[in-house]
């Protein structure tokens, strides 16, 4: 609400009561769903909360790091998209996650999306497939160094991430 209000600076009684009013309505209607669990661990019948995220290495260090990654992937598909000859090499690549929890994978799968140049097609258990615009798109991810960023996240000394990288430059691989 309070970015909402930022942005929109209508500051009068009307336009906060109905932000107040609407904060609150949209809290009573979801408080309800804190009661279910909508993914599990399979191993512990628990909720995927087992590992908690680091609430403030998220805003402080991954946040920053993030938009820098987006800034960087932007001017790279930008000077493909405006290159004469447009050296355009799309792949799909698949690969497997170590990560701690289902919001962990989340988590990368939105941070990829919101890379410019890739998109998370699926996300099924572990296993991730992304639809990468040029080989300099995916690098972050086959280097490892999106996901270790993710992982740390949740552990300070993350393990090796990611695995089982297979990129398919054809159709008819998959």
């Amino acid at each position: 609400m309070g970015f909402w209000l930022l942005l929109s600076g209508h500051y009068d009684f009307f336009h906060v009561a109905m932000g107040v009013l609407s904060s609150v309505m949209i809290i009573l209607l979801n408080l309800r769903l804190r009661r279910y669990y909508f993914f599990t661990n399979e191993v512990f019948k628990t909720s995927p909360i087992t590992t908690p995220l680091n609430y403030l290495r998220f805003v402080v260090l991954y946040i920053p790091w993030l938009i820098w990654q987006i800034i960087v992937a932007s001017l790279q598909v930008a000077y493909v998209v405006l290159h004469p000859r447009m050296p355009i090499d799309p792949a799909l690549l698949k690969f497997t996650t170590k990560l701690p929890t289902m919001g962990s994978k989340v988590i990368l799968g939105n941070s990829i999306t919101l890379t410019p140049g890739t998109i998370t097609i699926q996300i099924d258990e572990d296993e991730f497939l992304v639809h990468a615009l040029m080989d300099v798109s995916s690098s972050g991810i086959v280097d490892g160094t999106l996901p270790e960023q993710v992982a740390k996240l949740y552990e300070s000394k993350p393990r090796e991430v990611v695995a089982g990288i297979e990129i398919i430059k054809s159709m008819r691989d998959i």
